[in-house]
């Protein structure tokens, strides 16, 4: 993905924008660095783009990428040998019921409509363990100004919260320049 103003979607150590010391790159690391305090077993990152982002986890026991860009799988499985990157899409998550302990999701809800984030959140508590984690950052409304076209829908707390009843139980939320999500599911009463 190119660059395109201040916006830039693809997570790339090697584009313009992601450059050492850029504001985009330092945001990733903080973002990715925050989330691996939790990761743990079998971790899925989606949308993993290239994998940069998920090639930053270093506490899981399997790292499994999941995106819809051919072209950014391809690239990845060059670079990190160590991933089990995949072609897919986070709204019928190739894998089975119950399968991953600890689920990443940096910057990935805000790209579809508002219909299709809940059912985001339905597929990632299906694939998620009774004892997972789920670990997202989402933009707040506003967050772009309106000038990201990449953001179908930047919801609102009220909104993101909305999507979480009867599935998922927030244990930390943090407010910085994205929202930081800490989520376990409500599944077996747990």
């Amino acid at each position: 993905m190119t660059w395109r103003g201040f916006y830039v979607e693809r997570a790339d150590p090697d584009i313009k924008g992601y450059e050492i010391g850029s504001i985009s790159r330092n945001n990733l690391i903080n973002r990715y660095k925050w989330v691996n305090t939790f990761v743990k077993g079998i971790t899925l990152d989606i949308p993993a783009g290239m994998g940069w982002g998920t090639s930053l986890l270093t506490n899981a026991s399997v790292l499994i990428g999941i995106d819809n860009s051919e072209e950014g799988i391809k690239r990845g499985r060059e670079l990190y040998s160590n991933l089990i990157l995949c072609k897919g899409n986070m709204l019928e998550i190739p894998l089975r019921d119950d399968s991953i302990d600890t689920i990443v999701c940096c910057e990935g809800y805000e790209h579809i409509t508002r219909k299709n984030q809940f059912k985001l959140i339905r597929e990632l508590y299906r694939v998620i363990k009774a004892t997972g984690d789920l670990l997202m950052t989402i933009p707040p409304k506003g967050h772009s100004g309106g000038r990201n076209e990449y953001h179908l829908y930047e919801p609102t707390i009220e909104e993101i919260e909305e999507t979480l009843i009867g599935k998922f139980k927030t244990i930390e939320m943090i407010e910085t320049n994205v929202l930081r999500y800490r989520l376990q599911p409500m599944k077996n009463g747990i």
